[in-house]
């Protein structure tokens, strides 16, 4: 496979008034090229500060970042995005690699028109002229299903329907034709009808460009629909990983097991929640971190697991058989 983006043993530790709380705790996770990988969790598990890691977003005045984001560029040549200069960074940062953030309506000004935003995306990352640049513009909105496009780059954020906006920001990102595209819970405003065409519209534009898409959930839902192989995240760790399939239809922790017991799969079944809270983010880890809300815990669950595979599929969990049936 052609390895794209390489994650290893990725802490991150956030300063706070309260400490220092453990926000990533040893992620590692890969991405080919062309491939759509998920990270789902509950708020609070780590996986935005796991994605803003890879552009480099994170506060370095607040925020502590060891491990490896291994990324080949364009050039062919493979860097450290954790080891580079601020202007080497910029150089990566939108142009072979962008992100769509959750609240479209906060990632764009409301005093400038869409086309003047969108050009200057289109501006600072490829060599045009204004008029290149708007002509782009107008392609990409085309590209993105947004009907009347030349009137829509006119057009200030608050004439623009929440799935407009969110086509509008998809657009922009792709506007330097990226290698890989991060969307961060991308969905999670919209209604379930837009939420299914910004789906398909993500799916279309990865085949269509080879372009490798990152998509942060809390979804399992979103996840089983878009992606071909899924990072379950919780506390800060990795829980399981796999194709969609393997994780989905034969989870391997429990953690996973109760995520899908939690969301809709056309049964008349009542859904259950995931009893009890997320373990305290400035205390050290002891254990498996879901010891302490897992119904199938056993004593050798008080020792740090370790990561058990069965071929590409991984799980930390000890005493894992398998939980589909329970």
């Amino acid at each position: 496979m052609d390895k794209l983006l390489e994650i290893k043993n990725l802490e991150v530790d956030i300063l706070t008034a309260y400490g220092v709380a453990h926000g990533v705790r040893g992620v590692s996770l890969e991405i080919n090229a062309g491939e759509i990988v998920g990270i789902v969790g509950e708020s609070g598990c780590g996986k935005t500060l796991t994605a803003k890691s890879v552009l480099g977003l994170n506060n370095p005045e607040r925020t502590e970042t060891r491990g490896e984001i291994l990324f080949r560029q364009k050039n062919g040549q493979t860097a450290d995005i954790l080891k580079l200069k601020p202007a080497e960074l910029r150089a990566i940062r939108g142009k072979e690699i962008s992100m769509v953030l959750q609240d479209s309506s906060l990632a764009l000004s409301p005093i400038m028109t869409v086309g003047r935003q969108m050009a200057d995306v289109i501006g600072a990352h490829r060599k045009v002229t204004k008029n290149q640049a708007d002509e782009i513009a107008e392609g990409l909105l085309d590209s993105v299903g947004i009907s009347e496009p030349k009137m829509r780059l006119k057009c200030l954020p608050s004439e623009l329907s929440g799935g407009q906006l969110q086509r509008v920001c998809i657009a922009m990102a792709i506007s330097s034709e990226p290698r890989l595209l991060i969307a961060d819970e991308p969905t999670t405003a919209l209604d379930s009808v837009t939420q299914a065409q910004i789906l398909a519209l993500l799916k279309k534009l990865s085949g269509e460009r080879g372009m490798a898409v990152l998509l942060v959930s809390h979804n399992f839902s979103v996840i089983k629909r878009l992606c071909d192989r899924v990072y379950v995240m919780y506390a800060g760790m990795t829980a399981e990983s796999g194709s969609v399939a393997e994780v989905t239809e034969n989870p391997m922790h429990r953690y996973t097991a109760d995520l899908l017991k939690s969301i809709p799969d056309g049964t008349k079944r009542r859904l259950e929640s995931v009893a009890g809270a997320l373990p305290d983010v400035y205390a050290d880890t002891v254990g498996c971190p879901y010891y302490e809300r897992c119904a199938s815990r056993a004593e050798i669950c008080k020792k740090k697991p370790e990561i058990r595979a069965v071929g590409q599929h991984k799980f930390a969990c000890a005493c894992s058989e398998g939980f589909k049936d329970e």
